[in-house]
């Protein structure tokens, strides 16, 4: 007798059920993260706000380290958290940019965009790291991924001709990781006050005048 062949949109539903449950389970651990931090924040209590079992959140992510490193990669991708931002649309079109003040405003404007959504992340890994190994090891991580992106868009300015004469691509990338960074924009944010747009306003400026040769910036 020969066996049924699955159907095959049974295999569709069920994919789609686990993305489902995937989304339900970062959905609440960012809620969590943000608002309880990182020690609050247990896999039970991610697993009661997904509406789910403890062991169906362990079955995906293994644990909370991963689901928090999951969280500030798909913050920083946005709306295509699968595709490095190295070969996003956005950010090559970016970094195309021949004039280096505009490449300057349009790298500005969308880091603002971005840190508004992965300042407060990063601040619960910056938190747990003072006493977890894991999480730090994960900061670190965290940051050397932005110094390699970052380099890109360093790379990008020296490739116009428009950095100030003997600053190489890596001092460059040095200042835009240092100005660019999340501790300083939830800094200015939650000190100061500053909006995201005035944030991305301030560094456009500061780097312009910090990177560009006389004459280069607008």
């Amino acid at each position: 007798m020969m066996k049924k062949a699955t159907r095959p949109y049974r295999s569709a539903h069920r994919s789609g059920q686990a993305a489902q449950t995937r989304a339900a389970i970062l959905a609440a651990a960012d809620t969590l993260f943000r608002d309880k931090g990182w020690t609050a924040t247990t896999i039970a209590l991610i697993a009661r706000h997904a509406g789910v079992s403890a062991e169906t959140v362990y079955s995906g992510f293994g644990n909370k380290r991963t689901i928090l490193r999951t969280l500030v990669i798909a913050a920083v991708r946005r709306d295509a958290p699968e595709v490095p931002l190295d070969r996003q649309a956005g950010p090559l079109a970016m970094l195309a940019e021949p004039d280096p003040a505009r490449l300057l405003g349009h790298f500005a404007r969308d880091i603002a965009d971005v840190l508004s959504r992965v300042a407060p992340l990063m601040a619960v890994v910056r938190s747990g790291a003072t006493a977890d190994a894991e999480l730090a090891s994960l900061y670190s991580e965290l940051h050397e991924g932005r110094r390699r992106n970052l380099l890109g868009v360093a790379e990008a300015l020296a490739r116009t001709g428009g950095l100030r004469p003997h600053l190489t691509a890596a001092g460059a990338a040095d200042t835009i990781w240092r100005l660019a960074s999340p501790e300083l924009f939830t800094l200015m944010q939650d000190v100061e006050g500053v909006s995201p747009e005035a944030f991305g306003a301030w560094l456009e400026d500061t780097l312009v005048h910090a990177l560009l040769g006389p004459g280069r910036g607008q």
